[in-house]
């Protein structure tokens, strides 16, 4: 979200920094790669040594992470996150920006398969929303002229298919009330139609997106929205050209209710095989499990079950916070589908799928910013908003290490990657 988020709650608890004395070192032979807010950048933080070895421009990864994609001025610039090395550029007509993808900031406008990526720029008003927006559909090989899309009114990327034909956006009526809209690239025309809720077609939609995930096939991105009146819910949008989404409510209240602080802090997390999504918040201590191999059904919840999710941490109370300063999904699942791990009010809850029970608990003292997963699974590291990381076992459960490599103000633990 480019606006401010009013009436916010911004949990807030400093954690020591360094290793605490006799504690082991990491284990894990990684570079985990954190992107910073303060410097828009990302750290390549070594995992044994807990040095920076190097930076990177925050920009948007492929999915197989063999590119990274930013901008610089009028270029669109492409590197090798192992190397740094630049593998091509582009120049673009004119400035534009990576579209965020996360409430905390994070950039993205790739299509699932990391063919084409879209980029943005908007035609600002004093006091008001930008008058018009600007998109450029771009072959990620960066061989050939972008495809530009022009339009009067305020419209946000959302998804753009594989085949790079469809880009799909959010096209904004208020500040919370929007309408999904489809673009015929290849036509170069709006499709009349606004994509609706294929439950509810009569429901307007609104709502703050905080993140999202896409499905294993690339068929659909569900994205988690807090309102300000009303339940939070994930909207699925389907991505194989039906015009079409669902809607799915979970529970809770909206953010103007009183409770500030939890219909902000909904992360989702996908099983490995993509069978089920999973949406958690620890400060609302709620998990909901959506099955999501429906045979063409409508997906919904199957069930929702609350947790232990740990002590409430300080919590400090402002107004007009940004959107950055909210941490970025936190949840993941353990590659056998059996562990789903979320930041709780305080610190990580692993939880049983099988019974959606807890199952441990670390980190107590910690406010969590960020969770992934090792390329093996074998163990997870964890971003806190001091900046902090953590090394945790999945099998014991254990924290077996703890570090701070100064790397700045933490947005998101994007990777890890093996050596």
């Amino acid at each position: 979200m480019r606006s401010l988020v009013t009436m916010v709650c911004l949990a807030v608890l400093v954690a020591a920094c360094g290793r605490a004395p006799g504690s082991p070192v990491a284990s894990g032979d990684y570079k985990l790669y954190e992107a910073v807010s303060d410097r828009s950048q990302i750290a390549v933080i070594d995992a044994r040594s807990h040095n920076i070895e190097r930076w990177l421009e925050l920009g948007a990864p492929a999915p197989d992470w063999k590119r990274l994609y930013s901008i610089a001025g009028t270029s669109l610039n492409a590197v090798d996150p192992l190397t740094g090395a630049a593998v091509g550029s582009l120049q673009l007509p004119g400035y534009y920006h990576l579209p965020s993808v996360t409430m905390s900031g994070m950039p993205g406008g790739l299509s699932q398969n990391g063919a084409y990526i879209v980029v943005e720029s908007f035609e600002d008003t004093p006091n008001g929303p930008p008058s018009a927006s600007h998109f450029l559909v771009i072959n990620t090989s960066l061989n050939s002229s972008p495809k530009r899309v022009d339009l009067k009114g305020y419209y946000a990327f959302d998804a753009i298919s594989n085949e790079g034909g469809r880009l799909y956006l959010i096209e904004y009526v208020t500040r919370t009330d929007y309408r999904v809209r489809y673009y015929d690239v290849g036509a170069g025309q709006m499709y009349p139609n606004v994509i609706v809720d294929k439950a509810n077609p009569s429901e307007a939609m609104n709502g703050v997106k905080l993140s999202g995930v896409p499905s294993r096939d690339g068929g659909y991105l569900y994205s988690v929205y807090a309102r300000e009146t009303g339940s939070p819910f994930i909207h699925a949008l389907d991505l194989s050209g039906s015009p079409f989404a669902f809607c799915i409510d979970l529970p809770g209240s909206g953010y103007s209710s009183g409770d500030v602080a939890g219909p902000f802090h909904w992360s989702l997390a996908m099983t490995a095989d993509g069978s089920h999504l999973y949406a958690a918040n620890g400060v609302l201590g709620v998990v909901s499990e959506i099955k999501t191999d429906t045979n063409n059904s409508v997906p919904g919840v199957a069930r929702s079950v609350h947790i232990d999710s740990g002590k409430t941490v300080a919590s400090i109370f402002a107004q007009d916070v940004q959107a950055k300063e909210f941490g970025a999904n936190a949840a993941v699942v353990s590659l056998d589908g059996k562990t789903l791990v979320t930041s709780g009010s305080s610190g990580i809850v692993s939880i049983d799928t099988a019974g959606l029970r807890v199952s441990a608990h670390a980190l107590d003292n910690w406010n969590v910013w960020s969770l992934t997963l090792s390329p093996d699974g074998k163990l997870l590291y964890v971003l806190s908003d001091a900046g902090m990381l953590a090394e945790v076992s999945m099998d014991s459960r254990q924290v077996t290490a703890t570090f701070n490599p100064h790397a700045g103000n933490p947005m998101d633990l994007m990777r890890v990657a093996a050596v």
